[in-house]
């Protein structure tokens, strides 16, 4: 079965309170699982959304009904760095690159799985969970 996922970061203060997201969704928008997860430290926008994925990512990992998924992201830095069309530069977020390209390059070497940019309000789910809990 072919499914949909979703992740978004959230910072308020840029550094600071953080909030990651994410969702997979079957092709008739039911939401099969999601979760929203907030960080126990100030980070930047870019590391909530590397957070997002990651925790997305990690999930798909060990969720073994899942074989055909598309993700979609508004984080056009994160798709772009961890597809390898552009390089990471930044040393606060090589490390979160490095963890997002060896669980997506294990995940298409077992499933097929597609990461895609969009725009915002493509993104309302995984953005509603990077949301919740900041002030």
């Amino acid at each position: 079965m072919h499914y949909k996922g979703y992740f978004d970061g959230s910072s308020k203060g840029n550094p600071g309170p953080a909030q990651c997201g994410w969702a997979v969704l079957d092709l008739d928008e039911n939401i099969i699982d999601h979760e929203s997860r907030t960080g126990d430290e100030p980070r930047t926008n870019n590391y909530a959304e590397y957070m997002g994925l990651i925790e997305l990512l990690k999930y798909l990992v060990t969720d073994k009904k899942i074989t055909h998924i598309d993700i979609y992201g508004d984080s056009k830095l994160v798709i772009m760095q961890v597809t390898g069309q552009w390089k990471c530069k930044s040393s606060n977020l090589k490390p979160l690159w490095e963890h997002a390209v060896k669980l997506y390059e294990w995940l298409t070497s077992k499933k097929y799985v597609t990461l895609q940019w969009v725009p915002r309000e493509e993104n309302t789910i995984a953005d509603s969970l990077a949301q919740k809990g900041i002030l």
